[in-house]
């Protein structure tokens, strides 16, 4: 990375990818396994304490990390398939297909997303994998909007009219011609929807909603609710894990964004 802070941020993301790689490796415990002592705080055996039920924290935030990982990055990726194929369509053609398409994408960004993926929920319940579907249903607009934004930037640069004359196809045009100079801020957008979707899943987890079968930071939180006072240990290891997430996305997507454009003053744009 060409910045401290996207050096920073690459760092913690290696961190956190290692931890999630080597989880069953590295943990302690497996993450179902009860220890006899139920509320330990943190010492040498247990260096995250312990939860009500007897499980090592230690080992839960390690396994919780790749429930987070793949939340944030499996919704990223969907949302840019999603919202990426429809900027692409509104942004090259002009007329009616665009003017339709950019009014579902407006009817989309009007919604709350939160209330977008409680609905989601509320209907097809909290399997793992819907509800990495039902965050990236919330956030696919964005994606939409720049890649849009993009292909209008550059559908009347001189090397497309070029392309045109040479009767190059549509869709070489679209993908080979056009998107290639679109993707650098495409990217930038990636880190930050995941470290949005880490967040959303956090949030559906702290009400209790996300899938019950998968050790996730936001589902400890939730069990921590009714211990902030006699477990305090309980609540700040997985709330600092998401923290450091989200804050290590940022400063990744920050730099990135420095690396792409010097002159930008964005500085942490995705918390915003």
């Amino acid at each position: 990375m060409g910045t401290r802070h996207g050096a920073l941020g690459a760092g913690i993301l290696l961190v956190l990818v290692v931890m999630a790689i080597t989880a069953p490796l590295i943990a302690p415990y497996p993450p179902l396994e009860q220890t006899p002592v139920s509320l330990a705080p943190p010492s040498w055996p247990f260096p995250f304490g312990t939860d009500n039920t007897g499980r090592d924290l230690f080992s839960l935030i390690l396994y919780g990390s790749q429930s987070s990982l793949l939340v944030g990055l499996g919704a990223a990726l969907a949302a840019l398939l999603v919202g990426g194929t429809l900027g692409i369509l509104a942004g090259y053609f002009q007329g009616p297909v665009e003017a339709v398409l950019m009014r579902l994408i407006e009817l989309f960004q009007t919604l709350p997303v939160i209330i977008l993926v409680l609905c989601a929920v509320a209907l097809f319940g909290s399997n793992f994998w819907l509800l990495i579907a039902a965050v990236a249903l919330a956030i696919w607009p964005m994606e939409a909007r720049l890649v849009y934004g993009q292909y209008i930037k550059l559908r009347e640069r001189e090397f497309i009219a070029a392309a045109r004359v040479a009767d190059l196809s549509t869709a070489h045009i679209m993908f080979r011609e056009i998107l290639p100079n679109a993707i650098q801020p495409i990217i930038v957008q990636v880190a930050l929807d995941a470290s949005i979707a880490i967040l959303i899943e956090a949030g559906l987890g702290f009400l209790g909603l996300s899938d019950p079968s998968r050790v996730s930071w936001g589902r400890l939180l939730f069990v921590a609710q009714d211990y902030m006072d006699s477990a305090w240990w309980m609540s700040l290891f997985p709330g600092a894990a998401i923290c450091i997430t989200v804050v290590g996305l940022n400063l990744f997507a920050d730099g990135l964004n420095e690396i792409i454009d010097p002159r930008s003053t964005s500085g942490m744009g995705g918390l915003q």
